[in-house]
């Protein structure tokens, strides 16, 4: 399961229940950030 590390207000609060994730890319940069996209698992 993905997760945000951080503070303030969250993503997915306002979920009603918990939903599967897949990952479908991922991108690093030279920083050492990483971004990565999920979709709905089916």
């Amino acid at each position: 399961q993905p997760t945000l590390a951080g503070h303030g207000p969250t993503l997915f609060a306002g979920l009603s229940k918990r939903i599967d994730l897949k990952l479908v890319s991922r991108l690093e940069f030279g920083s050492g950030a990483v971004a990565m996209r999920y979709e709905p698992r089916r």
